[in-house]
């Protein structure tokens, strides 16, 4: 069985029902879901379960908190690196934030003169943003196919489930909403001690720096196609009087389901009838369903079938960012949630400016034609800049599942790109050179001991690694322990590094050790200078 999964593993782009049940079916596990829990509490405490276009103040205030805080930890963990402290610290906050939210908003359904909304709100804020930030340390474990798996299918089953939550009377949703919080923090756990478990048979795919290499402007270009796209969908969403378009339940299940059909046609599309995913095309997805929303509801007839169109690109956005940003950082050396956070406060800050400027302005603005002209200038801006000729030119957006022409085209520029300093070994990325990594270097007589007459100590280092590795049937991970304990890198750095937990990289050690029947770094580095 272990033979049949570890082939399978090698497989991303699967082209058939038979091959994709085969290949993603014995790695399935339901903690991998947990992402719904996630959605299912933003729909119970920030979006009023979709029962309209958004939850007007609370919406706002709530996602201003986020982007407050976002901005907080980026400043912090750009500096120093995230530590397992420090990440264990945030997921009792966030927990704790995230549970008192809805149990506010319960007090206040009792209490409906107490004046707990806005702390509700700020709370809510607060906690969602490592809540579920946290899982995108997850997804960077995992290949492209499974990814957009998890990605597309925890958006579409949540859709499905939020449809059910418009019709429960609230002080069920929020006690549902206090739960999900606990529920999420238990499978992310699960889910990456499952993604520990399988490494033997499943290695964690290769992590290259192939974005590195593009030009520095590329990312400021992506935020700021990101950013015109959000402003227009925050004024389209208070769009024309300012307030929020309630749904009727029709037009409430039309927007679950066409969420889901898309995530589900998504994963179809490209895993089953084994075709290209375009971010291009996506995007213009996106762009399509705003501008046929805004003028829907122009005329008074259509305004709830705008109203559904715009809220489908709102929720449908989140799954074309979250696996973007994943697709940017397996491919980048940034860390995973220095990336969501930069593409999270710059999706929220100018969608929620937009939504409070139609909320001052809208009604004395009317049905402007205007304000439709403006709508569709920043449109038709964000396509240009997000789809201009100068896109990512080492390896396009989503290249795994390009034509195959495409596919051979990104393998062979990785491959230019992966041929510059800081390439990768077994999956992550080596430093530069032993003399621009100044944390913790070893001394001079192991450098010695390990290194290779006529090479570099990282060429003769790389060989030793690769060698070691056949000779004891090392795991890829597990020889990435050996690279960086033989370069006297602490347990610390090689968790930031890998994204794995101190504890993870602990065991690792422990199963090094265990193979090559030694007890300590020295004896490893002595193992090390006698392969070759």
């Amino acid at each position: 069985m272990n033979d049949e999964i570890s082939m399978a593993a090698r497989r991303v782009h699967t082209t058939s029902w038979q091959e994709f049940r085969s290949t993603y079916g014995p790695r399935f596990a339901a903690c991998f879901m947990g992402l719904i829990a996630i959605r299912v509490w933003t729909q119970c405490c920030l979006y009023d379960r979709y029962t309209a276009t958004d939850s007007g103040a609370v919406t706002i205030i709530g996602n201003m908190t986020r982007v407050a805080l976002i901005f907080v930890l980026m400043l912090v963990f750009s500096r120093i690196p995230l530590s397992g402290r420090a990440r264990r610290a945030l997921d009792v906050l966030s927990m704790t934030a995230m549970t008192l939210a809805p149990a506010l908003l319960l007090v206040q359904i009792e209490y409906p003169t107490l004046p707990i909304g806005i702390p509700a709100s700020m709370l809510a804020g607060l906690g969602i943003v490592w809540g579920g930030g946290m899982w995108i340390t997850f997804f960077d474990r995992l290949d492209e196919g499974e990814a957009l798996i998890y990605s597309f299918a925890c958006l579409g089953i949540s859709a499905l489930l939020g449809f059910v939550l418009g019709f429960l009377p609230l002080p069920a949703v929020f006690a549902i909403g206090l739960f999900m919080p606990t529920l999420s923090f238990v499978l992310f756990k699960q889910a990456m001690d499952t993604l520990d478990a399988r490494e033997n048979v499943i290695p964690e795919p290769k992590r290259d720096r192939v974005y590195d290499h593009e030009s520095k402007t590329l990312s400021l270009r992506i935020l700021i196609a990101i950013a015109l796209l959000d402003f227009a969908l925050g004024v389209a969403r208070g769009f024309p009087e300012g307030t929020s378009i309630v749904l009727a339940p029709s037009f409430q299940l039309a927007h679950q389901i066409a969420v889901a059909a898309l995530c589900t046609g998504i994963i179809w599309w490209v895993l089953v009838r084994g075709r290209g995913l375009s971010f291009g095309a996506m995007w213009w997805l996106e762009v399509a369903l705003m501008v046929t929303g805004v003028l829907l509801i122009v005329s008074l007839d259509q305004a709830q079938f705008g109203a559904m169109l715009i809220t489908v690109s709102n929720t449908f956005m989140i799954g074309l960012l979250w696996y973007g940003v994943y697709d940017y950082c397996r491919h980048s050396s940034i860390p995973s949630y220095l990336v969501l956070a930069a593409v999270w406060a710059t999706h929220l800050l100018p969608r929620e400016a937009g939504r409070y400027l139609i909320f001052l302005f809208g009604p004395q603005l009317g049905q402007s034609m205007l304000v439709i002209a403006a709508l569709v200038c920043l449109l038709a801006l964000s396509m240009a800049v997000m789809l201009r000729g100068s896109q990512p030119k080492a390896r396009r957006f989503f290249a795994t599942f390009g034509t195959p022409d495409a596919r051979k085209d990104a393998l062979e520029r990785t491959v230019v790109a992966e041929a510059a300093p800081g390439h990768c070994i077994s999956g992550e990325m080596q430093p530069m050179s032993v003399a621009a990594a100044p944390e913790e270097t070893p001394n001079e007589q192991d450098v010695h001991d390990v290194d290779v007459e006529g090479t570099t100590f990282e060429d003769g280092l790389r060989a030793r690694c690769s060698a070691l590795q056949a000779r004891f049937d090392l795991t890829d991970r597990e020889t990435d322990m050996v690279w960086y304990l033989a370069q006297g890198r602490s347990k610390a750095f090689i968790s930031q590094e890998l994204h794995l937990s101190e504890n993870t990289v602990k065991s690792y050690t422990r199963n090094v050790y265990s193979k090559l029947c030694i007890h300590s770094k020295q004896e490893l580095l002595d193992v090390l200078s006698e392969t070759s």
